[in-house]
């Protein structure tokens, strides 16, 4: 294998199953963390919605929250940022998004809100826009704390942990000794 092909391996199984996979990783414990805590009816991970017209038929909620009289969608986000959309269009999805779960649970009242994970430690424009327009954005780590009593610093060490698991076991399938790489690391 030549030097480019191994290191455009590294970047790719590295990329992939730290920063890509961790996302989802993430999404899962912040779901578990709000499900567990017992305050809420029901809570689902993935939930798909019709959507009302338009060429995109589905959409799947990260968490979805169904309370007696409310329901909270929530859109998970990482640490990493990256979109093509203007800030317009992503308010359109959202707006599209909420009517689709009014449909869906006519009689309560839908908030769908962004959960980033940092946020407001930097400025990031999409986030402060959607804030504008009345899209709750809130802090992941702050928000799970205060609503949920989660014990944040463990759950960011199961992320980490399996995004690691994942990663070695990607490593070990390319034919990789991560042992000897270890050993060169230490």
């Amino acid at each position: 294998m030549n030097k480019f092909t191994f290191w455009k391996e590294v970047a790719a199984i590295s990329h992939g199953k730290v920063n890509i996979s961790g996302g989802n990783v993430f999404q899962h414990e912040i779901y578990l963390a709000i499900k567990e805590s017992g305050k809420h009816k029901e809570v689902y991970e993935e939930y798909r919605i019709v959507l009302l017209g338009g060429e995109r038929k589905t959409h799947k909620v990260d968490i979805l929250i169904v309370d007696e009289d409310s329901v909270t969608a929530i859109n998970s986000k990482g640490k990493s940022f990256n979109s093509t959309d203007s800030e317009d269009a992503k308010v359109g999805d959202v707006r599209k998004f909420t009517a689709a779960i009014e449909k869906a649970f006519p009689d309560k009242k839908v908030t769908y809100q962004f959960l980033k994970d940092e946020y407001g430690s930097k400025r990031i424009k999409l986030y402060e826009y959607f804030e504008d327009q009345g899209i709750p954005v809130y802090n992941t780590e702050k928000y799970l704390i205060q609503n949920y009593d989660t014990n944040f610093t463990e759950l960011e060490q199961r992320r980490q942990t399996e995004c690691i698991r994942r990663a070695e076991e990607a490593w070990k399938n390319a034919g990789y000794n991560l042992e000897k790489l270890y050993e060169t690391c230490s």
